[in-house]
């Protein structure tokens, strides 16, 4: 007979673990818990999913058995409902939300770019903006150029970097990238709204990875 049981582990578990626990749903709970639940055959699978528990590294909070089973529809249905709710904790696994707005971030510095080279006296204002900085304009090129593959860098950074210092990187580089898009900031209007709408990306950059929690193996 199938039962249902619930497992608590402490800290919140990234959906790159999903596919140790196929037949398990994976909530994550507001207390910093993660829960999983779903049908259980028998007493010898519950023992490999704690066992699994214990070889990932992880610290196992409380263990519920909710209900017993016995129609094997109905647990066809729960399994179901696991695997879909597995797919969607995937889809917002942390590491691919990062690189998505670093993409973002990109394909707008890119955009301000092609458009500011319309704007009549560039030259002019990249020579002013050389004086101001007291840089020649080939070292402000070269900084942007810098700046430019950093963010191409941190689109595939986000996605194989370990959790610890892929938080880090991305909360710095966010911070750094943020100082530098309004530290050369033009008065033009398609820029200040290109530059916001780059700010907003990269304060949910630094807030996601602020906020990330997931658990090593």
């Amino acid at each position: 007979m199938t039962q249902f049981y619930e497992i608590h582990i402490e800290g919140h578990l990234d959906g790159q673990w999903a596919d140790w626990f196929d037949s398990m749903s994976i909530t994550l709970e507001e207390d910093g818990t993660t829960l999983l639940s779903g049908p259980v055959p028998d007493q010898p699978a519950l023992y490999g999913l704690l066992r699994k528990v214990r070889d990932l590294g992880l610290t196992l909070v409380a263990v519920k058995r909710v209900t017993e089973v016995s129609n094997p529809q109905s647990t066809n249905q729960i399994r179901s409902n696991a695997k879909m709710n597995v797919n969607i904790t995937k889809k917002l696994d942390t590491k691919v939300l990062l690189s998505t707005l670093w993409i973002v971030v990109m394909i707008n510095m890119l955009k301000a770019d092609i458009l500011s080279l319309y704007i009549p006296g560039a030259a002019e204002e990249l020579s002013r903006t050389s004086a101001s900085a007291g840089a020649s304009i080939p070292q402000l090129m070269l900084i942007g150029a810098v700046m430019g593959q950093l963010g191409i860098a941190m689109i595939v950074l986000s996605r194989v970097l370990k959790y610890g210092i892929n938080r880090w990187v991305n909360i710095v580089v966010g911070i750094v990238t943020i100082a530098y898009i309004w530290g050369g900031m033009a008065s033009y209007p398609h820029y200040i709204f290109i530059a916001t709408l780059e700010t907003l990306c990269l304060l949910l950059i630094v807030g996601f990875a602020w906020t990330w929690r997931s658990i090593e193996a």
